[in-house]
């Protein structure tokens, strides 16, 4: 239970840096960040791993790239379902992606959560 609440917080904390970092990425309010930071969360949890076995194929040809297309496609589904929220693009939700892996491993580091 720790681990999952610590994770939250450290989606929450990429969220806020993603949102902060990109004219492209809004999050109106408080309440449109805490639905945002528990569907990124449970999408992570649910939606990330299928999409990771079912592509395995391609993240093994191009040599885990693909693995960012994953990160891609489950933050803009959670951009998607928030409705006071949104992200411009496919180019801006990918490097946001790339920024929220940094971030969230930087974090889980230091934390040594995983």
């Amino acid at each position: 239970m720790k681990k999952i609440c610590l994770s939250l917080i450290i989606n929450g904390l990429c969220l806020i840096t993603i949102a902060k970092l990109f004219a492209g990425v809004q999050i109106d309010g408080t309440d449109a960040f805490l639905q945002l930071t528990l569907i990124f969360g449970i999408l992570n949890i649910t939606l990330k791993p299928f999409l990771q076995l079912f592509s395995l194929p391609f993240t093994i040809i191009t040599l885990g790239l693909f693995a960012l297309v994953i990160n891609t496609l489950v933050l803009g589904v959670a951009f998607d379902i928030v409705g006071n929220a949104s992200i411009d693009g496919f180019a801006t939700a990918f490097i946001a992606s790339i920024v929220v892996s940094v971030v969230n491993s930087s974090f889980h580091s230091v934390f040594k959560t995983k």
